[in-house]
């Protein structure tokens, strides 16, 4: 049981107002009643002939002639139109270049969670298979780690350059590397550097969440997100199964060909990507800066303090209670260290900039833009929380209680990831048919926190009911994400979409690893009080001679069958008095997780009814199309 203590961490707009160059005050898009995908928008005409100006996808200048006149456009040989489509009221017709798009994005949301979800359902193989099971923790551990740190690196480089499909494409193909070193690996430190790179690929995750959003209408959102999580779902049933099933044939090969089977994936992500994604050239007011001058846009003062906080944050909390103790030196200056780092570019981002990683425009005045954007940044970080209690603790609760066998573990574990994924649809599909997130996002989060609470009251006897509470908690999880993510998405400018999206995820990362430590630390200390008081009680009631008691706990405890036969006195009946404590032991000690996790369950359905109303935002303006966009009515009309 103790071993499991040390696998559970594992489871673990840039301004709003720009001035115009002389040629942009000539250079006026073309509009019709017939189709609403405009060139190049600069600004909006009134009656009396002035412009108003206004800054939207990433510093693309925008402009709308009010009423049907229109005045030729006189720009620069090398800009291009940006499409965009503006019929706020009528559905556009989407064609096959956008669902290729989609189905990309699909296998990329797929792929990136099998890579998340496979190793940790084996751990205990790998680490034994490497002769390191201290440090296994930092297999699956990496992924998380990479994602928080990257993750708004990468967001604000692909707002900053348009560069989308190359960061997709490239962070596919390090994972691909990543994946193909793993299974040569001899000692645990290569399967360490081997998730580093695959975590790259995990770290473009705000990509992957809004390059569909960005594509398609935005009352289309929830439903689009929704579709996403399908493909999130879908891979985390078949990660740990294909990864189980192939260990439980041999434990040295198994999880290494999973690592083949991972690389196989992610080529076909890149590869697909690469075809299937083709965004229009996208025009910004920073396209005739130069590289170096780009890179100067980006916060890379803000990135040296997140990266660098983060990184040592994170590396303390995994350092204590495994490979160092809590107080130890190693442990605490690690902390402290990225803990001041991390109050440093709070302020900095505060006082210092205000077009960072956290870009004030986020945080503007008004409860349907700044406070809803903080309010899901809050309830993302709570979805975290409640998320990897179950993640990392139900296969524990498992393993403790129930079942051994790696195959059927994971297999105990897919009630949840498939009530995930078949409700996830009704939420996305109510959520787009109201033009609201609120009532949704509370009714799975109640189902959720539901779930958790049945955990905490699972028994040695409950195996059922272990499965069912695991299925509801499910249910509840279809709606959290999808929404979340729909909510921050709707409440921020498109020209901070990415940035948004990853200061949520990375909120998201942080609280599942500092929230992990914390379920460790507790369950730790109650099980090292009530394994050995439960299995001494026990045995002594069964008739074990009080000088045989502690050599009997410490064999049991251990799993040492053998030394527990050979313990002066025992018989069948006293060992079944103390296999039956042990797992008491175990159920009381593990259910402290879902207690500690439940309240803010609680605080989180109080917390959505805060969320402003999006209604209004919720139509069908797409902001990055990837095709010249009709109205799907006047289409059918005209045909």
């Amino acid at each position: 049981m103790l071993q499991h203590v040390r696998e559970i961490k594992s489871k673990a707009h840039a301004q709003l107002i720009y001035g115009l160059e002389p040629w942009q005050l000539h250079h006026l898009s073309f509009s019709s009643t017939n189709c609403h995908c405009n060139q190049h928008k600069l600004g909006k005409m009134f009656s009396d002939g002035t412009i108003q100006e206004k800054a939207d996808n990433n510093d693309t200048v925008h402009h709308e002639q009010a009423g049907r006149d229109n005045l030729k456009s006189a720009s620069p040989p090398s800009l291009d139109a940006n499409l965009v489509y503006d019929n706020d009221e009528e559905e556009p017709e989407i064609h096959t270049r956008t669902y290729l798009a989609l189905l990309a994005m699909f296998t990329l949301n797929l792929v990136r969670v099998l890579a998340l979800q496979g190793p940790p359902a084996v751990l205990s193989y790998i680490g034994k298979d490497l002769n390191d099971p201290v440090r296994e923790t930092w297999v699956p551990n990496a992924l998380s780690l990479v994602q928080a740190v990257v993750a708004p690196v990468i967001s604000s480089a692909s707002d900053t350059f348009q560069a989308r499909k190359s960061l997709l494409v490239g962070c596919s193909l390090i994972s691909f590397i990543g994946a193909a070193i793993a299974p040569g690996s001899k000692d645990i430190y290569r399967l360490i550097v081997a998730q580093i790179l695959i975590g790259f690929g995990f770290a473009t995750v705000p990509l992957a969440y809004c390059v569909p959003s960005e594509i398609l209408p935005k009352r289309w959102r929830p439903m689009v997100q929704a579709g996403m999580n399908v493909a999130a779902a879908l891979g985390a049933c078949i990660g740990p199964l294909i990864v189980g099933a192939l260990t439980r044939t041999n434990s040295h090969t198994g999880w290494r060909n999973f690592y083949w089977f991972q690389m196989a994936l992610w080529g076909i992500t890149a590869l697909g990507i690469f075809l299937g994604y083709r965004p229009p050239k996208r025009h910004t007011r920073l396209d005739h800066l130069s590289f170096a001058q780009k890179i100067g846009r980006l916060d890379l003062p803000g990135f040296a303090l997140l990266t660098a906080g983060l990184a040592l944050f994170l590396t303390g909390l995994n350092l204590g209670g495994s490979i160092f103790p809590w107080r130890a030196v190693e442990t605490l200056s690690t902390l402290i260290i990225g803990l001041v780092l991390l109050i440093a570019f709070g302020i900095y981002e505060w006082l210092f900039t205000k077009t960072g990683i956290l870009h004030h425009d986020l945080f503007v005045a008004g409860k349907d833009t700044g406070r809803t954007f903080a309010i899901c940044v809050g309830l993302m970080f709570i979805e975290g929380i409640l998320l990897f209690s179950y993640i990392i603790f139900y296969p524990v609760l498992t393993t403790s209680l129930f079942e051994t066998d790696a195959f059927l573990l994971t297999a105990r574990e897919q009630p949840f990831w498939v009530a995930a994924g078949l409700s996830t649809i009704p939420y996305g599909y109510v959520s787009t048919k109201l033009r609201n997130i609120k009532g949704p996002l509370f009714v799975g989060f109640l189902l959720m926190t539901a779930g958790i609470v049945g955990l905490a009251t699972v028994e040695p006897s409950h195996s059922t009911n272990a499965v069912i509470f695991s299925g509801l908690a499910g249910v509840g999880f279809g709606a959290p994400l999808i929404l979340i993510i729909s909510g921050v998405q709707l409440s921020t400018p498109h020209h901070l979409i990415a940035t948004a999206t990853a200061v949520t995820t990375s909120f998201r990362a942080v609280a599942a690893t500092v929230f992990t430590a914390i379920y460790a630390a507790a369950l730790s200390n109650r099980l090292a009080s009530y394994i050995p008081s439960y299995i001494a009680a026990a045995a002594r009631s069964a008739g074990l001679p009080t000088s045989s008691i502690t050599e009997f706990v410490g064999a049991l405890a251990s799993g040492n069958a053998t030394g527990v036969a050979h313990v002066p006195g025992v018989n069948p009946l006293i060992v079944a008095a103390g296999t039956a404590a042990l797992k008491q032991a175990s159920a009381d000690g593990i259910r402290v997780v879902f207690i500690i996790a439940a309240p803010f369950g609680a605080v989180a359905c109080i917390t959505c009814f805060f969320i402003g109303d999006l209604r209004k935002v919720m139509n069908y303006h797409v902001d990055a199309p990837l095709e010249d966009l009709h109205a799907k009515n006047h289409h059918a009309v005209t045909a």
